[in-house]
């Protein structure tokens, strides 16, 4: 037996030791061999069509007829069934050729032999490719291990056993949100689907059916109320012009795509819903807000029933309702965005809500469909342990009778193990009771060769210590935030010694090679993060120079190099979902490194709170405001937060100085309700009781943007007198603006530096 790959990648490891199992599997075949499809280089057998197929079946037939040249070097002839019938034929699809038909759901398919025939049988068209490529994969041992890497053998000889392969899917709908989707044969080949060939509007969409832009300044009856005003944030239900509103345009998208067989009618991203009269009543007799929804959208369900209509059950909606249940022409799509992803669902004590939700949804209606999250959103390459749940998840949402998953990753661009969690997921996607450790273990020899061991050992060691640290795994996590927990610079030393041994044995290797430092990407971002988070401490980006300037660490710069260099080779083209590029984030360094740490008269002095900051985001605690580092425009990082408080700190300059200016860093990113104080005041003292007030400014109201911006205001102090202490007060805004403004929610004020220059 010879091998053939197609990838154009010598597998050497993964060859040896696949080729030795399949041929092992071949030698058991040919003892009960029933049909033998090539014999030392030649068939008797044609693949046969009907002769009015369509053109999905055409194309199954030519990719069986082209694989099994590509393994046997034989060409099989396709012919169609209007032709005289042969006793060797391969049948593809519904043909006229007797065959009992055995049950089907979905895109379920059948492959059966009877005596010299073989009928590859799918319950559409789309199904036969599908069946196609299992035939390709489990009975002649080729495999797509990602679009561009894939593994075919070479065989003089194709002897099969009998064969009765009935393949129904456990999920309905099935899409893996990474790269190889749009991959039309790595799709194809693992049974997967596109959100946009099936809905015809997805996720939220009220915005899209009644939009804001076109009513709410005429009619802001509409809109939701909350707290007492009309806001845009989400629709009143309850309003039968919306109703009507929202049926029209819906008809007319659907009119110009009938074809597509789902549409969303779903809420808002975010909270906001409707809390007038109509609306609370409807609310209290169906459980909630996602009663009210729900009833909503099953009337909009009457108007179409032909088309499935799809709701989320997301943020204030995830509850199941009471008293109601969904039409059955209404598919709810549950959100799992709040989960802890460090451990499987079922035996999380942190899920036990989500569960709850499952098995409440999951009684209401068979088209409960799950919007399940597998990478960290802000940060696509963050290390993100969670391979060891992606089985029992994808268990847990069958057994729990859910009919469809989308599992998001990192879309169209290359993130943490993208390309071998998109593999383990599409074969998850199909049957969640796959043999996971061999597909693992195959795709880690033939994507890594001799490395393998090594990426698993990494693996496995960053998994350990994160179940270790018992923190919580988030989608919107941060490496930075992990710094004390299971990313701690020690840690991070160990798993890139593991990746350096993985390196050194293919380093003869290119493609090999190419593989694993891609994968060492993960770790390089978290030292470059953390390399901002330190500043001018140990591990951090800058040194202090004697002179009192500053220098960068020496090796920084070449760090990043090799970091942007393996980025574009790897095809990052964005780091985070809010869209950050590889390009604007080398640019953004390149900033940081030019303009240096802030230095200033009070850095490494003492922080006194008088009023507490939140400590969901600790950052280095007090010295986070004295230590010379800038946030930069992630609020998780080197902020402190105040939460619907005001800010209130005094700094003891350990003597009395002359006090020229003072400035304080403030993040604003209203997308995270994070907004400039109204007023920013300071006062000096010489005792910590009698304060002198030295000046204040008053900031703009608030415009609604979702730019991220580091505001540095400078207080000038004219004061001609020594103080030691410096009491610096930011007041929060008392409510949030109306486009931000929601129920559970403040405003945060978030402060990085504060900054206080002598008078020289």
């Amino acid at each position: 037996m010879k091998l053939l790959l197609l990838s154009g990648i010598n597998f050497s490891s993964f060859c040896r030791n696949f080729a030795l199992i399949f041929l092992v599997l071949m030698m058991n075949g040919l003892a009960k061999a029933q049909l033998t499809l090539v014999d030392r280089g030649k068939s008797n057998y044609q693949i046969v069509l009907s002769k009015s197929a369509a053109e999905v079946q055409k194309k199954a037939a030519t990719v069986l007829q082209n694989y099994l040249k590509e393994i046997s070097s034989v060409y099989l002839p396709i012919v169609t069934d209007d032709q005289e019938k042969s006793k060797y034929e391969i049948r593809i699809g519904k043909t006229n050729r007797k065959f009992i038909k055995p049950q089907l759901t979905s895109d379920g398919f059948v492959i059966k032999s009877e005596g010299q025939q073989l009928t590859i049988y799918g319950n559409n068209d789309q199904a036969t490719l599908y069946g196609t490529y299992h035939f390709l994969e489990k009975y002649l041992g080729c495999r797509k291990f990602t679009p561009t890497l894939k593994y075919i053998p070479k065989l003089t000889t194709i002897k099969l056993p009998t064969v009765n392969d009935l393949q129904n899917p456990q999920f309905t709908f099935r899409q893996v949100y990474y790269p190889g989707q749009y991959d039309e044969e790595f799709r194809a080949w693992h049974k997967l689907q596109l959100l946009e060939d099936i809905w015809g509007l997805w996720g939220h969409s009220f915005d899209k059916l009644v939009s804001p832009k076109v009513y709410f300044a005429n009619h802001p009856e509409y809109f939701a109320l909350v707290n007492g005003e009309r806001k845009y944030t989400q629709l009143c239900l309850s309003n039968a012009d919306v109703f009507e509103i929202l049926v029209k345009e819906l008809s007319k998208k659907i009119d110009e795509a009938p074809e597509k067989k789902i549409w969303s009618v779903s809420q808002n991203d975010g909270f906001g819903y409707c809390t007038c009269e109509a609306c609370k009543a409807t609310d209290k007799k169906y459980g909630g807000p996602q009663g009210s929804l729900l009833y909503f959208v099953n009337k909009v369900a009457k108007q179409f029933p032909n088309y499935t209509i799809s709701t989320l059950a997301y943020l204030y909606s995830k509850h199941p309702p009471k008293n109601i249940k969904p039409e059955k022409n209404v598919s709810i799509m549950l959100s799992s965005i709040d989960i802890d992803r460090a451990k499987p669902i079922v035996n999380n004590p942190r899920t036990a809500s989500f569960r709850n939700d499952v098995v409440g949804w999951s009684a209401l209606t068979n088209q409960l469909m799950i919007w399940d999250y597998v990478v960290q959103f802000t940060n696509y390459l963050s290390p993100f342990p969670n391979l060891e749940t992606l089985q029992p998840n994808a268990n847990y949402f069958a057994a729990n009778k859910v009919s469809g998953a989308f599992f998001q990753g990192t879309e169209n661009t290359a993130g943490e193990f993208s390309a071998l969690k998109a593999y383990l997921l599409a074969k998850l996607s199909w049957d969640p009771k796959a043999d996971i450790s061999k597909a693992q273990s195959e795709f880690m020899y033939a994507y890594y060769g001799k490395a393998a061991p090594f990426i698993n050992q990494y693996i496995n060691k960053t998994t350990e210590q994160l179940q270790q640290s018992k923190r919580v795994l988030d989608i919107y996590g941060d490496p930075v935030v992990e710094w004390n927990t299971w990313l701690k610079p020690d840690q991070i030393e160990q798993y890139s010694n593991i990746l350096e041994k993985a390196a050194a044995v293919v380093e003869t290797h290119p493609n090999f090679l190419k593989n694993v430092r891609i994968e060492t990407l993960p770790l390089e971002f978290v030292v470059l993060q953390q390399a901002r988070f330190y500043g001018l401490d140990r591990h951090g980006l800058f040194e202090l120079q004697e002179n009192n300037g500053w220098k960068l660490r020496p090796g920084m710069e070449r760090k990043l190099d090799t970091f942007m260099e393996l980025g574009r080779e790897a095809n990052i083209l964005q780091l985070q979902e809010d869209g950050l590029t590889l390009e604007n984030y080398g640019r953004e360094w390149q900033e940081i490194m030019k303009s240096g740490p802030l230095l200033h008269d009070a850095l490494g002095k003492q922080v006194t709170f008088l009023s507490a900051y939140s400590q969901e985001y600790p950052a280095k605690g007090a010295a986070t405001l004295t230590d010379g580092t800038y946030g930069y425009l992630n609020y998780q990082y080197n902020y402190l937060g105040w939460f619907g408080t005001d800010m209130d700190v005094f700094i003891d300059l350990g003597k009395s100085k002359l006090v020229d200016s003072i400035s304080a860093g403030f993040l604003e990113d209203q997308r995270h309700w994070a907004f400039l104080p109204s007023n920013i005041s300071v006062e000096l003292s010489n005792d910590k009781r009698t304060f002198v007030k030295a000046g204040e400014i008053n900031t703009k109201s608030p415009e609604e943007h979702y730019d991220k911006v580091n505001h540095r205001p400078i207080i000038k102090i004219n004061i001609d007198q020594p103080y030691r202490y410096v009491r610096i007060k930011a007041k929060n805004l008392t409510q949030l603006p109306i486009w931000r403004d929601l129920p559970n929610r403040k405003p945060w004020i978030f402060c990085d530096e504060i900054a206080v220059f002598e008078k020289k």
